[in-house]
Order: structure tokens, then C-alpha cells, then sequence
């Protein structure tokens, strides 16, 4: 069972985002308070913690929460769940649909942790389907 990590946000582009106790999103633009907000359909960033683990072995240090500029970080999600147009149910009523995985090569990254950067790779960009708030610890399953 799939079960969030975490969901950080940060008031500017150029900042790490921080972790926080819980978060409020909605149809308009995604996390409220998030520097991303209301960036059409990369709403949100997600990374898999199994990715951010394997590149912690790779680079021979941690990466804590919301060091790689994503907004959510979700332990146990299958590859399988997290095609292009999946949705997933995050909590009691988050639906968030993916609608990009990484990013374009030549696209500018505005944040890396220590030079590293995954979201072009392994990240994913997801709009919010159905607003609610969600909290580290929610479970996250595919919407059928």
C-alpha cells in the first residue's frame, strides 16, 4: 500500500520547499501557497521515495524532503499506477491525475540539491482532480 511521505511547498521558484504538517489543493492551480501554483498541468511534483532512495546511494548522501523541488513524496507507488492520465486518490479526497513524466532535456531546471535534480527524470507532474487537503501519512491508491 502506497502511503505519502510528504507534501512541501515553498513561496519562490529559486527555494527549497519545506516540508509541512499538511496542505490544501485545489482544481485552480494546485498546492495553495506553492510557488508552482496554477501552473496548468504540472500543478504538482511527485517523486517516488524507491528513486530518491537509489540516488541516494548514488550520490552517497540523503536527501531530505522537498530538497529536489517536489511537492509530494510517496513510498510504495508502483511504476505501473503512474502512467500518463492514472489518477490517484491521495487521502479521504485528493484525486490528482498524471499528466507528465520528467521533463524535456533541454527545459530549465530553477532548483537542484546539491547537483542533483530528478525531477527530470524520475519525477512526475500530476493536475488536481478533486481538491481536499492532505497529510503526510494519507494513503495513496488508484483511483478506479
Amino acid at each position: 500500500m502506497a502511503v505519502l511521505l510528504s507534501v512541501c511547498r515553498s513561496n519562490r521558484k529559486e527555494d527549497p520547499k519545506l516540508p509541512e504538517k499538511a496542505a490544501s489543493l485545489d482544481e485552480n492551480g494546485g498546492i495553495q501557497g506553492d510557488s508552482h501554483y496554477g501552473h496548468g498541468l504540472r500543478q504538482v511534483s511527485m517523486l517516488r521515495q524507491e528513486d530518491v532512495e537509489l540516488a541516494a546511494r548514488k550520490a552517497g548522501f540523503p536527501f531530505p524532503y522537498g530538497s529536489l523541488a517536489e511537492n509530494l513524496r510517496i513510498k510504495d507507488l508502483q511504476e505501473n499506477m503512474l502512467k500518463k492520465g492514472k489518477r490517484l486518490k491521495v487521502g479521504e479526497k485528493v484525486v490528482l491525475e498524471v499528466t507528465e513524466i520528467g521533463k524535456r532535456p533541454e527545459e530549465p531546471h530553477s532548483y537542484d540539491y546539491r547537483g542533483w535534480c530528478l525531477l527530470p527524470e524520475v519525477g512526475y507532474f500530476l493536475r488536481v482532480v478533486s481538491r481536499g487537503e492532505v497529510h503526510p501519512g494519507d494513503i495513496v491508491q488508484p483511483e478506479e
